[in-house]
């Protein structure tokens, strides 16, 4: 469970841990190649400037691998009987309020990481395009059971409007 400052008093739902380890194993991926520059820079190349730049754009790249992996933990969300609200970010955080009486589409998509973890990714449109949101990181279950829910939720409440 995950308390924020933005929701007081109410207790959210985590996303999955795995989530932290999809988004590491991406950072990595992604900066290997910065890592071989850097080696080949310092054996190779004479020139400090380079060796420098590159240096600093792997510190940059594994600080923003650090911030990615550490908002797994402060992303989360909670079912009321009006709204979905779903909270994110760790320095700026973020609260989104979708009312379920403006839900168009809730779409559930998955890549080849995703499914390896058994997770999925929860995307929620509504009439309005500021309230539009997602949920990464879900357990494949939990997406499919949300889904069904806010569809039918969604349905229930834009009857009555």
């Amino acid at each position: 469970m995950i308390m924020s400052p933005l929701a007081p008093g109410i207790s959210l739902v985590g996303i999955s841990r795995d989530q932290a380890k999809i988004r590491g194993l991406i950072a990595v991926i992604c900066l290997l190649p910065l890592l071989a520059l850097l080696i080949v820079s310092i054996a190779l190349w004479d020139l400090l400037w380079v060796t420098i730049a590159v240096a600093v754009a792997l510190v940059i790249g594994l600080f923003i691998m650090f911030v990615q992996v550490r908002a797994v933990f402060y992303t989360g969300y909670h079912e009321t009987d009006e709204e979905l609200l779903v909270c994110r970010g760790i320095l700026f955080q973020k609260l989104d309020v979708v009312p379920y009486g403006r839900m168009q589409e809730v779409t559930v998509e998955d890549g080849p990481l995703m499914r390896h973890y058994g997770l999925a990714k929860i995307t929620m449109e509504t009439a309005s395009s500021t309230t539009d949101t997602s949920i990464p990181g879900v357990r494949r279950d939990e997406a499919d059971r949300l889904r069904r829910r806010l569809t039918e939720l969604g349905s229930t409440k834009m009857e009555g409007l």
